[in-house]
């Protein structure tokens, strides 16, 4: 079927990425201002009307921000030659945080005062990117401790209403279910996802079933089109049985919430109702191209979403890839129609039914089967479909997904059902136990799957042209067998037509039983078809198989380091050019759960699964506890930590100041706990491309104070043709790096006379010690390292003032180039084209 109204809808998406590729969709309205230029923290009084609302906060559009000292020393330059007036409107949507939420009506304009926060931006590899998610929800920041100045009398009565009803049927699914069945279940009919189980959120993630959870198509057909089913079977015409399933389901939405997958499936439904009233066939592929070229016109930051992408990739999959996959129905006809002939006969009975019996369970057997591999391919072509997009945004699949789809999806419409009558009908709550037997199957399920070997396949983030050639491979696995299909009806109905015409010709005396020569005149494609036919078994599903395993291929291995943004504290990620994975440090005192939000993404962005060895130069916890939580979750997150180095001080302090790093590593979320050593000056090791050597602190150095005994390292990496180290000299050129810890004032002292003693100096790179603080790296150290590049690692406008002023002008004086994370994000160093690259995440 052609369809150009589909064609011209991929059309406009495309023009709207362009738009948001050339920054084009960025571009301020005149007479607007955006958020961009507002600073973070300063206190700001606005206008605006509220159009959504949770139990916390409230969301206002048409922002009017009344007063102009409310920009900061960094938009007073963009003033001059922009100035900012007063009642200026912004360009984006605002949330205000207020205790006040829930009694503010949907639709009200509001005087709101507070402290201004603007969403950030990612700065490391894999982190996931706020302001970005955000823009998808035309929010531009938020209001923190809003204070509610005024608020008008007039409101949106009906959106309030469905608000209310919400909050109504969210209390009723509490008194039906558990508690923690209930968040599911409302999340599920409701669309609030506010209550979730944090754990149960995770093992529905990690098993590929989180979907379940969103206001999708399976929505739609059981409300709306039950709805325009129930009324046309009294009689009714069909335009006011359309018109009212659609303002049902438009109503829905509004009360859900309108999340992006909703209004996918609300728009393709109205856009079939309309078929159904002018007398037109729907063609869902048409209706997706429509819809998805309205949304993204309207909000071209829909093409950063992942819930959109992946919202329309499976309906995609559905719509194009299933049927190149879908089997053909056996027949079965003849144990049927005998079954049935046999039935209907005069005389039959129980003897007859018995001897039908086992031709009836084949049937039924066969059925069941197709149904079961109908399933199957269904959930491959999503799969497959989606895969890209998973990889993009998530950078690992569960394995399994395909097969827990095939228990979980079946059971979803029955807990559907039994949910929103059990919520909607008084007296019904005792179906809410079907609910939650098959919640309760569910959890149970995933919990299998998920203790499965090979549970997870982690390639890391794909490239862009990895993902085009898989997008062209799977068109190609996809085209061959619909071709074949195509040509094995085009030949059924040649032949068809052949054949009628030789029978005239016989009827007329032209040729019949006297032509012995074998040849009928009808010509068979046999041979051809049959070539198609192998060549379908065979080339769609290599073509399936390299484009998967495509996702496997990674850049070569390159010594580098990476000096994560953890805020104020040290995240250093090591990898060698013959594969080994370090860890120096990692923790923060300004940012929580950077192992969970900052590392473990990082690692997997990067396609990692095993870290070598983890170093933690003391056990303050700007250095230590993201690196603790990384040992908790390692084991759920399917990475392996081969063991945990931490510096050689005296034994009796050990445990007092080491205690809770042994724990930690004691005490993972793996079977084996993970080895510990310690390491002391003079330890040294070599790994292809790459000697270590630790120079700080001497074997049983005092543990009165942790900074002092802050272990410190000297890398030496080896590049050029072999990249590999033989007695300890490079197979061509190579560079240095010394991570120094937060090491100082006795410690420091110790660890320049082994400096001295070991003639190290034209270092490449320097992690400057203590985050920059005024008295770390004196000028002596710095006279001796001569480093061409210094890394600070430190917060922004972090309370201790790091990196000091006169610590930055001794760097600067010594003729190194500074870098910070706080401004570059995440620092990538590595060697290229004969020469240091360095790289940062916000530049």
């Amino acid at each position: 079927m052609r369809r150009p109204l589909f064609a011209a809808a991929v059309f406009l998406v495309m023009i709207a990425a362009i738009r948001l590729k050339t920054g084009w969709a960025e571009e301020v309205p005149d007479g607007c201002i955006s958020t961009d230029q507002l600073d973070t923290g300063r206190e700001l009084l606005i206008a605006g009307q509220v159009y959504q609302k949770n139990e916390t906060s409230v969301y206002l559009r048409s922002v009017v921000l009344a007063t102009s000292n409310a920009f900061g020393q960094s938009a007073a330059g963009l003033q001059q030659e922009n100035p900012i007036q007063e009642n200026s409107m912004l360009c984006e949507n605002i949330i205000c945080e207020t205790e006040e939420a829930r009694r503010i009506p949907l639709g009200s304009f509001l005087a709101v005062r507070g402290e201004f926060s603007a969403y950030s931006h990612a700065t490391n590899p894999g982190e996931f990117d706020a302001a970005v998610y955000y823009r998808t929800l035309e929010v531009g920041g938020k209001l923190r401790k809003a204070v509610v100045l005024s608020r008008g009398e007039e409101y949106w009565h009906v959106r309030e209403w469905l608000y209310g009803l919400k909050c109504y049927f969210k209390e009723r699914l509490y008194r039906i279910f558990p508690e923690k069945e209930a968040a599911v279940m409302s999340a599920l009919l409701l669309g609030d996802k506010s209550e979730l189980d944090g754990d149960l959120k995770e093992l529905y993630k990690r098993n590929g079933v989180l979907h379940i959870l969103s206001i999708s198509s399976l929505h739609i057909t059981i409300i709306g089109m039950s709805i325009y089913r129930m009324l046309r079977k009294t009689g009714l015409p069909i335009a006011p049985c359309a018109l009212a399933g659609s303002v049902i389901l438009i109503l829905y939405g509004c009360m859900t919430g309108f999340s992006v997958s909703a209004c996918r499936a609300i728009g393709m439904y109205l856009i079939k109702m309309a078929a159904e009233v002018v007398g037109r066939t729907y063609d869902m592929l048409t209706a997706l191209g429509v819809m998805g070229a309205l949304m993204v016109l309207r909000n071209p930051f829909y093409l950063h979403s992942s819930g959109f992408l992946l919202s329309f990739t499976s309906v995609l999959g559905i719509g194009v890839v299933y049927p190149a996959l879908e089997l053909p129905m056996p027949s079965g006809q003849g144990s049927t129609e005998n079954a049935s002939k046999r039935k209907g006969a005069k005389g039959s009975g129980i003897g007859d039914w018995v001897r039908d019996l086992p031709a009836a369970a084949a049937v039924s057997g066969r059925k069941m089967g197709k149904s079961l591999a109908q399933s199957f391919f269904a959930s491959l072509s999503i799969t497959l479909t989606t895969l890209p997009v998973q990889l993009w945004f998530y950078y690992e699949i569960p394995v399994y997904s395909v097969f827990l789809n095939l228990f979980v999806i079946p059971f979803l419409k029955p807990m559907m059902i039994t949910g929103l009558l059990a919520m909607l009908v008084p007296g019904l709550g005792g179906l809410g136990i079907v609910g939650r037997m098959i919640l309760g199957s569910y959890e149970f399920m995933c919990g299998c799957f998920d203790g499965l070997p090979f549970h997870t396949w982690n390639p890391g983030a794909p490239g862009t042209v990895q993902i085009v050639i898989y997008y062209l491979l799977l068109c190609g696995a996809v085209g061959i067998p619909m071709a074949v299909r195509h040509g094995d009806e085009s030949n059924q109905i040649k032949a068809s037509k052949e054949a009628k015409g030789c029978g005239l010709k016989r009827a007329a005396g032209t040729g019949g039983a006297g032509d012995r020569s074998g040849k009928s005149g009808i010509k068979r494609p046999g041979s051809e078809l049959s070539k198609m036919k192998i060549a379908a078994t065979v080339g769609s599903p290599a073509l399936l198989t390299l484009a998967v395993l495509l996702f496997a291929i990674r850049p070569p291995a390159e010594n580098s380091v990476t000096f994560l943004d953890v805020g104020q504290g040290d995240g250093i990620l090591l990898r060698t050019a013959s594969g080994q994975v370090y860890i120096f440090d990692f923790g923060s005192s300004s940012r929580k759960n950077i192992g969970k939000y900052i590392l473990i993404p990082c690692l997997k962005y990067n396609g990692i699964h095993t870290v070598d060895a983890v170093f933690l130069s003391h056990p303050d916890a700007d250095h230590v506890n993201g690196a603790v939580e990384l040992l908790e979750m390692a084991g759920d997150e399917n990475i392996t930590v081969n063991q945990l180095l931490l510096p050689d001080i005296e034994e009796g302090a050990k445990q007092e100041q080491l205690g809770k790093l042994l724990e930690a590593a004691a005490g993972t979320s793996r079977e084996e706990a993970v080895p510990v050593g310690y390491l002391s000056a003079g330890d040294s090791w070599e790994c292809g491309s790459a000697a270590f050597t630790c120079l700080h602190p001497e074997k049983g150095f005092s543990g009165a104070e942790a900074n002092a005994y802050s272990e410190c390292f000297l890398v030496e990496f080896a590049e050029g043709r072999t990249g590999e180290r033989q007695k300890g000299k490079t197979g061509g050129q190579g560079w240095t790096l010394l991570l120094t810890g937060d090491v100082q004032e006795k410690g420091e002292a110790a660890f320049f006379r082994e400096i001295q003693e070991r003639g190290i100096s034209g270092i490449t790179v320097l992690k400057a010690a203590h985050h920059g603080s005024r008295n770390s790296t004196p000028e002596e150290l710095l006279e001796q390292l001569k480093p061409l590049l210094t890394v600070i690692s430190s917060g922004r406008n972090n309370r201790y003032g790091h990196p000091h002023p006169e610590l930055l002008e001794r760097v600067e004086a010594s003729g190194s180039v500074i870098v910070q994370t706080a401004l570059s994000g995440a620092v990538t160093v590595s060697w290229q084209d004969g020469g240091l690259a360095v790289s940062g995440m916000a530049e």
